[in-house]
């Protein structure tokens, strides 16, 4: 969930910090509260756990800002943090900026060497590049010790896929079916890294689930989690190239086609175990169990109801 006031944000990290099988809490884009200054609040309450964001959306930065932001999350939590940026939509992009990017892929490869050049972040293998063509860096922030960022970048395609394998510490992807991921996302870091000779980095896959209960429906749900993005044409254009028919146009035909795609995992608890382990088979070294339509529509206690019954399904799977 995205946490309207930071105290909604203490049984998650409360939960986090009892749960052996998680390994970070994750926070999405808002525009209501920055994560890390939520991050830092429950730090402050004494839930100093691993964090994630997935994914800031660039048009809302600068590089220094988010490499300000990034080491802040990591050094008031003390744990590595993992954090990710994208694009955003066309929309947000006019919004914030005045005009879309005319290349969104070489706009955020460029700003995730920025924003680790602010940090003055090792590079693998150094960027020989000819300087910064959208982004206006300057020196480096003063140094502070903090545990190490990661920093990531959302990936729905091919060509972002690539590029993440090429700059990037790790591939986040949303929304995106098990089966898209092995053919296409996973492949495609791969190819990226291979390319510029360094590590492959990790994929990870945000996952939008809810437990089957009586009077719960699906489709609710899912448009709850997913609806505003179902409606933009990158995400409607990647789950067509997973296979999936949905219509920018129709929120909830679209809804309905992500739970019968794959991209909504809607069941018992051992079904949705079973469907987060094709994603570890297809390759996502880490799964973000998204529960944001749960919480919309029910609540706190129902969320962490569902966290528990899927975990408790995971754990007999030996992924």
């Amino acid at each position: 969930m995205v946490p309207g006031a930071v105290e909604q944000a203490v049984p998650f990290a409360r939960y986090l910090s009892q749960a052996s099988q998680l390994t970070r809490l994750w926070q999405g884009q808002s525009y209501g509260l920055e994560p890390a200054a939520t991050f830092a609040y429950l730090a402050g309450a004494g839930y100093r756990g691993p964090v994630g964001t997935g994914v800031l959306i660039t048009p809302l930065r600068h590089p220094a800002q988010a490499a300000l932001e990034a080491r802040t999350m990591a050094a008031v939590t003390g744990h590595p943090a993992i954090v990710g940026y994208g694009p955003g939509s066309q929309v947000v992009q006019r919004a914030r900026l005045g005009s879309a990017y005319r290349d969104p892929v070489a706009v955020c490869t460029e700003f995730l060497r920025a924003t680790r050049e602010c940090m003055a972040q090792p590079w693998d293998p150094p960027d020989t590049g000819s300087g910064h063509r959208y982004f206006h860096v300057g020196e480096a922030l003063p140094p502070v010790a903090h545990p190490r960022v990661q920093l990531a970048l959302g990936v729905l395609r091919s060509r972002m896929a690539r590029a993440a394998g090429e700059v990037a510490d790790a591939a986040i992807t949303w929304l995106t079916p098990a089966a898209y991921l092995r053919r296409v996302v996973v492949p495609e870091v791969a190819k990226g890294a291979d390319s510029a000779r360094r590590p492959r980095p990790s994929v990870i896959a945000a996952v939008p689930v809810a437990v089957a209960r009586p009077g719960r429906h699906p489709v609710e749900l899912a448009h709850l989690a997913a609806g505003g993005h179902l409606v933009l044409p990158h995400y409607a254009d990647m789950l067509t190239r997973a296979g999936v028919d949905v219509s920018a146009s129709d929120p909830s035909s679209a809804a309905r086609a992500l739970v019968a795609g794959g991209g909504f995992l809607y069941g018992s608890p051992s079904g949705i175990a079973a469907g987060l382990a094709e994603y570890a088979a297809a390759g996502a070294g880490e799964v973000i169990l998204n529960l944001t339509g749960v919480h919309a529509r029910y609540g706190t206690d129902e969320t962490l109801l569902d966290l528990s019954e899927i975990l408790t399904a995971t754990a007999s799977l030996h992924w």
